[in-house]
């Protein structure tokens, strides 16, 4: 009998299907949402670009399912989803990108390793959002700091209005909650620098990220790291979608133009 697997494994969503995108784009979302939060983005990208999401089992179109609560699972899972695609439909050019927001962000460098140890490859370009440096407090810490808090310092990081009654704070909470046991479960890891060049955002007044520390992101690879700070807190990315994308763009077609030398 074939053993049953912990938790129900990532999938991809293709936002766009665009014939001459020369550039592919993996899109990690932030806990507690899916695919869909990047949708917003498939009209901010040219035709250059094609936009891939991971949607994780237990949000989004699939709230049915139970949540991973371990990041090394769904970080290994993430990665040999991305790894299937580029073998059955590679990119034009070869070349592709991985971002990731937050939690997101935190699985997109997991990820981005197991793709180098399992499948021997790694992005052209690895961008990240609104994550601390290895070497400094993660989200974890800041988990650990206001479990007292509950579901209200939730609440303030997102920027929502409580829900009005119980089935929608299910509904909305339960795969922030999975994320939060997940973050508390891990154990970081010493990775070696990557090859990938490094993208890094954040927001000004993140009281989850030090916006200063953001620059330490360069130590994590032997290529070049640009760094790029926004107005706004921890999801400073929804009110800045245009700005974001605008900085992303030139950091991809920079690296997509000059693959081998300086930005």
């Amino acid at each position: 009998m074939t053993p049953r697997t912990p938790f129900p494994a990532p999938e991809l969503n293709r936002l766009t299907d665009r014939q001459t995108a020369r550039i592919r784009l993996y899109c990690v979302p932030p806990s507690g949402t899916g695919s869909e939060f990047f949708l917003p983005w498939t009209a901010a990208f040219s035709e250059l670009f094609e936009l891939v999401a991971v949607d994780l089992p237990g949000r989004g179109t699939r709230t049915g399912e139970p949540s991973i609560t371990d990041i090394g699972w769904a970080a290994a899972g993430i990665a040999e989803e991305i790894a299937a695609d580029l073998r059955h439909r590679p990119p034009a050019d070869g070349f592709y990108a991985v971002f990731g927001h937050s939690f997101g962000a935190l699985l997109a460098y997991e990820a981005t390793h197991r793709l180098r140890s399992a499948s021997r490859t790694e992005p052209d370009l690895l961008a990240l959002s609104a994550v601390p440096p290895p070497d400094r407090d993660g989200l974890d810490d800041h988990i650990a700091r206001n479990l007292g808090s509950g579901i209200a310092v939730i609440t303030e990081i997102m920027g929502w209005e409580p829900p009005a009654d119980d089935a929608l704070t299910r509904t909305v909470y339960t795969p922030f909650l999975a994320d939060a046991v997940a973050l508390l479960h891990h154990t970081r890891r010493a990775w070696p620098p990557l090859r990938a060049r490094l993208s890094v955002f954040g927001g000004l007044d993140d009281p989850m990220v030090d916006p200063e520390t953001l620059h330490e992101w360069s130590a994590c690879t032997t290529a070049d790291a640009r760094v790029h700070r926004f107005p706004g807190g921890h999801h400073y990315l929804r009110t800045q979608v245009a700005e974001v994308v605008g900085r992303l763009t030139d950091d991809l077609l920079a690296a997509y133009r000059n693959p081998a030398g300086d930005w």
